[in-house]
């Protein structure tokens, strides 16, 4: 099976997704391996504390409770954590744990994912959450339904398209962290995104009425205060760069020349008419 998302870099992808019987193999060798490490570290604890003549119930207990969380949440949750939504079960089938938005998996959602395991695991011995990965859609179990993350089985195809990183117009940068954009969709990105990278397409007149079309579809929607007389284009920017903003992460990878930055682009070079000049009052009113 598949996924379709779309990441916050309005990059879309079709993932597949991992079934419930090779995510029960994974989790039952990431299950024989973290009993071993626990074993090999609370094993010596435990002979140390004899050897030392230590009659008292209490270190032992303690050792035995910190090894039972070791092996239910710290492990799992610390591994997929360093090893970027990997475990050594999912490494050895290929699967990793990503958002359902494509992004890589956050510290929250691995905890969220560990501490619903509990119940959804070791209480119900992983009825609940076989009975979930095969009744859902993506198939995703409660924890992965509660983290909004997927596991899928390999990494997106070479082909897909590059996440490309939109920076706030300059003198812009304090709108663009108040754009209220929570109320775009991802489609609405892909939209905006392909038109920006595509502007050198269109002649000046064409390249404004898009922009123009686009930038007062979406104003309307966000109902977000505009700074005086802005040209579409750039306001689009704008738009484009505040909900890379949001989501996090690109922005501060192309800084360090881990992501490619967007062509420059700039409103159309030839002198506007004057009902261009009245569009663009209409954006900026």
């Amino acid at each position: 099976m598949t996924s379709r998302v779309v990441t916050p870099e309005a990059v879309e992808l079709e993932l597949p997704t991992a079934g419930a019987a090779v995510r029960a193999l994974a989790r039952s060798f990431d299950l024989v391996f973290n009993a071993a490490i626990i074993w090999m570290i609370s094993a010596p604890l435990v002979g140390v504390l004899s050897l030392a003549g230590n009659a008292s119930p209490v270190g032992p207990v303690v050792i035995g409770a910190l090894a039972g969380f070791m092996f239910i949440i710290g492990l799992p949750v610390g591994m997929e954590i360093l090893w970027r939504g990997r475990s050594i079960g999912k490494a050895i089938f290929g699967l990793r744990v990503i958002g359902v938005d494509g992004a890589r998996e956050s510290p929250r959602q691995a905890l969220v994912r560990g501490f619903v395991a509990i119940p959804e695991i070791f209480l119900s011995l992983g009825v609940l959450a076989m009975g979930s990965i095969v009744l859902s859609p993506r198939p995703q179990r409660l924890g992965d339904l509660a983290a909004g993350t997927i596991v899928i089985r390999s990494q997106p195809s070479k082909g897909s398209t590059v996440p490309i990183a939109f920076h706030p117009p300059m003198g812009f940068e304090g709108y663009v962290r108040t754009l209220p954009v929570a109320a775009l969709h991802d489609e609405d990105f892909v939209l905006i995104r392909d038109f920006l990278l595509r502007v050198r397409d269109f002649n000046d007149e064409s390249r404004f009425r898009l922009a123009m079309s686009l930038a007062t579809a979406l104003q309307g929607r966000l109902a977000a205060p505009v700074p005086g007389l802005i040209h579409p284009e750039t306001w689009l920017i704008c738009v484009a760069s505040a909900y890379q903003l949001q989501a996090g992460g690109l922005l501060a990878d192309a800084a360090i020349g881990l992501a490619p930055l967007a062509p420059p682009m700039a409103p159309a070079s030839r002198k506007q008419s004057r009902r261009q000049r009245r569009n663009q009052q209409r954006v900026g009113a």
